[in-house]
């Protein structure tokens, strides 16, 4: 019983939330395409900001960080 009335809580507070949310405006974002000249800086992204992943403890020296693949190209 406990669970079906936390369940129509929810509900309730969904259904709520929904109708404050209705008339709210929200800014218009301007879609790119490429006729358009862009005017905007370059965006620049570095694997070097990424912290080292932790490695599981039965890491041996002929194990590799990632993954690999194989294949015929």
């Amino acid at each position: 019983m406990t669970v079906v009335v936390l369940c129509l809580l929810a509900v309730a507070a969904c259904v709520v939330s929904m109708i404050f949310s209705h008339g709210l405006k929200r800014p218009k974002i301007n879609e790119y395409t490429l006729d358009q000249p862009w005017v905007s800086g370059p965006t620049l992204f570095s694997a070097t900001e990424i912290e080292p992943m932790a490695l599981a403890r039965h890491f041996e020296p002929g194990d590799v960080e990632g993954g690999s693949a194989s294949g015929k190209w």
